[in-house]
C-alpha cells in the first residue's frame, strides 16, 4: 500500500471502519456517482494519498496533486480551474490544515459547482483549521495506523522474506507503510543484510506504535502536571514532541488543563496556556518545543484547584437529573421594575434571588484566590 504501489482497492491493507464492504470510502470508490469533496487525516503512510487516486482512477478524474505548505493562492485559482461541471478534476491538497481562511474560501464555489473534487489530507486533525463553510462542503474521516497484521501482509507481496527479519523490519516501520516500502526497496538491493543489521541500518522510529500508546503519553503527560512532577511532565512532553504530535494540540491540552487542575488557585495559568497556543501556531516547531516547555514547568510547580471543573459538573448534573427551575420573574427580561439593581446598593451587593430554590455547586478550595 506504500505510495503509488496500490493499483486496485482490494490491494489497500487496514482501516477496516472505512475500506470495508459497506464503510464510507468503500462506498464512495464503488459508487456509480462522482464522489464527495473528503479530508483524510491520520499518520503517515497509511493510504490516504493512495485511496484518492484510486478514486480518481476508477471515477475517471483527472488528478491533480498540491502541497498547502508552498501553495501559493495563483496556483490554487489555476488548478481549480483545469476543472469544470461536464468534466470535473480531483485535486488532493497535502497538510491542508496549513491553507489560510482566503484559500480555503477559494475553494467554495468549486466545490460548490461540482466542477472539483476534494480530497484533503493531513496527518493532524485539521478541524480545528479548516472554515465552517468548507467543513460544510466535505466529509471528514480519520484514518487509523495500521496493525503489524496489515503491514506483514502488505510486504509479503513484494518480497519473500524470513519471518524473523520480516517482524523487525515491521517493528521499526511503526505502522508507517511508506516507510515500509523504503526498506523493501533498500533490501532488495543488498542481499547480504541480517536481522542484526536493522537497527543500524534503518534507526529507530520513535513514533507511537499504536493510538492506546499515544493516549497513555498524553494522559501521562497531564497527570504528570497534575501530580506537580516537573521532570516527568518534561519527558513526557518530550515523548509527544519526537513522535511528531501536534504541537497546538499540546497546547490545547495545556489549556484545558490550566482551567480544570488549576483555576483559581493561580488564575495566571489559563492565560500563560493560552499566550503559548498563539505562539505556537505562529512559529511551530522546532522552535515550539521552548515555549511549550516554559508552560510545562510552569502548570506543574503552580498550586492546584478542581474548584470551578467540580463545580460546573455538579451543576450539569443537577440540571440531567431534572433540576430545571424557572428563571425567577425578576431575572426575566419581562421583570422590569421588579429587578434590583446590585449597583445601587451599598458595595454592589443586594440579597434576592437569581434561582427559583437554593442550589449549592461552587465548593472553594484553600488554594482558590477570589
Amino acid at each position: 500500500m506504500g505510495e503509488g504501489e496500490c493499483v486496485d482497492f482490494d490491494q489497500l491493507v487496514g482501516q477496516p471502519h472505512l475500506f470495508g464492504k459497506g464503510k464510507p470510502l468503500y462506498l464512495f470508490y464503488h459508487s456509480s456517482n462522482k464522489p464527495p469533496s473528503l479530508v483524510l487525516f491520520g499518520p503517515p503512510g497509511v493510504g490516504k494519498s493512495s485511496y484518492a487516486k484510486l478514486l480518481a482512477k476508477r471515477h475517471g478524474l483527472e488528478f491533480f496533486y498540491l502541497n498547502a505548505t508552498d501553495c501559493s493562492t495563483k496556483l490554487l485559482k489555476e488548478t481549480l480551474k483545469k476543472g469544470s461541471k461536464e468534466s470535473p478534476i480531483l485535486v488532493v491538497v497535502d497538510e491542508i490544515h496549513r491553507f489560510d481562511k482566503k484559500q480555503q474560501d477559494v475553494l467554495l464555489p468549486f466545490l460548490e459547482d461540482g466542477s472539483v473534487v476534494m480530497i484533503g489530507t493531513s496527518t493532524f486533525n485539521p478541524y480545528f483549521k479548516l472554515t465552517k463553510a468548507l467543513r460544510s462542503r466535505c466529509f471528514v474521516y480519520e484514518f487509523k495506523r495500521l496493525s503489524e497484521s496489515d503491514l506483514k501482509r502488505l510486504a509479503k507481496r513484494f518480497i519473500e522474506i524470513d519471518e524473523a527479519l520480516l517482524d523487525k523490519l515491521v517493528l521499526y516501520a511503526s505502522g508507517d507503510a511508506r516507510r515500509l516500502m523504503g526498506m523493501i526497496d533498500i533490501l532488495k538491493q543488498h542481499d547480504e543484510i541480517k536481522e542484526g543489521d536493522i537497527e543500524a541500518l534503518f534507526g529507530v522510529d520513535l513514533g507511537y506504535s499504536n493510538e492506546t500508546e499515544r493516549y497513555d503519553i498524553v494522559s501521562a503527560f497531564i497527570k504528570s502536571m497534575r501530580g506537580s512532577d516537573v521532570d516527568a511532565a518534561l519527558y513526557y512532553l518530550a515523548r509527544l514532541l519526537e513522535a511528531g504530535e501536534d504541537v497546538e494540540f499540546i497546547a490545547r491540552r495545556m489549556c484545558i488543563f490550566a482551567s480544570e487542575d488549576i483555576g483559581l488557585a493561580d488564575n495566571h495559568a489559563v492565560v500563560l496556556a493560552n499566550a503559548v497556543l498563539q505562539i505556537v501556531k505562529e512559529i511551530g516547531m522546532p522552535e515550539a518545543k521552548i515555549p511549550l516547555a516554559h508552560c510545562c514547568v510552569y502548570l506543574s510547580k503552580a498550586k492546584k484547584s478542581n474548584s470551578c471543573y467540580a463545580a460546573i459538573n455538579r451543576a450539569i448534573k443537577d440540571i440531567r437529573d431534572g433540576n430545571i427551575m424557572e428563571v425567577p420573574k425578576h431575572l426575566q427580561v419581562k421583570g422590569k421594575g421588579l429587578y434590583l439593581y446590585p449597583h445601587n446598593f451599598k458595595d454592589g451587593r443586594v440579597d434576592q434571588l437569581y434561582t427559583s430554590k437554593p442550589v449549592k455547586y461552587f465548593i472553594p478550595k484553600e488554594n482558590d484566590k477570589i
